[in-house]
């Protein structure tokens, strides 16, 4: 089971919280002490992925859809190794739509995986002007709000255009624009 796409954090920091924490209470000296950096970085970073995770409802399934997409572009690099071609990107994107959406809906929504990208990019800027500009003096919105055009007639094919979709259906199309935001602000991972 695959808890990071669901808690914001892995295993591996659950095992450094525990394994420390059990270092700490059979320890003594020195090294009981030295066991607690771990633990309480481990503890830290639990905390702050947790809290991301359960006020940014994108994130979880940004999460989800990239542990998918991990693995569909392994597949796919794979195989354009192997018939010596460039890695396309439109084929695990195409093939995370069918997974996330089914076979009738990834059809449908098969356009944004082209030029319609952009417009539905532009079109979430446009309608939800408001997470672009929070926190920014009101003479510079119109600036900003170009900059975020600029920014998304730039951007190129990945699949965050499926997760914004899915975020979309999923919750609504503010928090798709808050995904988005977070994207041209390299605050996604």
């Amino acid at each position: 089971m695959r808890v990071a796409w669901y808690l914001g954090f892995g295993w591996a920091a659950m095992v450094t919280l525990v394994a420390s924490g059990v270092a700490i209470n059979r320890l003594d000296g020195w090294a009981r002490w030295a066991f607690y950096v771990p633990f309480l970085l481990a503890g830290l970073h639990m905390s702050i992925r947790f809290r991301s995770f359960s006020t940014q409802p994108w994130r979880r399934v940004h999460s989800k859809a990239m542990l998918t997409y991990g693995e569909l572009a392994t597949r796919e690099y794979v195989a354009a190794k192997k018939e010596n071609r460039d890695f396309d990107v439109s084929i695990p994107c195409r093939t995370l739509a069918e997974q996330i959406f089914g076979q009738n809906r990834a059809d449908e929504f098969g356009s944004l995986l082209g030029d319609e990208r952009k417009t539905y990019y532009n079109n979430l800027a446009a309608s939800y002007p408001q997470v672009f500009v929070d926190s920014v003096k009101a003479e510079r919105h119109s600036i900003v709000l170009e900059g975020v055009q600029r920014d998304i007639e730039a951007s190129q094919l990945g699949p965050d255009i499926v997760i914004a979709k899915a975020i979309e259906l999923r919750h609504n199309g503010l928090e798709a624009a808050r995904y988005l935001h977070a994207l041209l602000l390299g605050r996604v991972r």
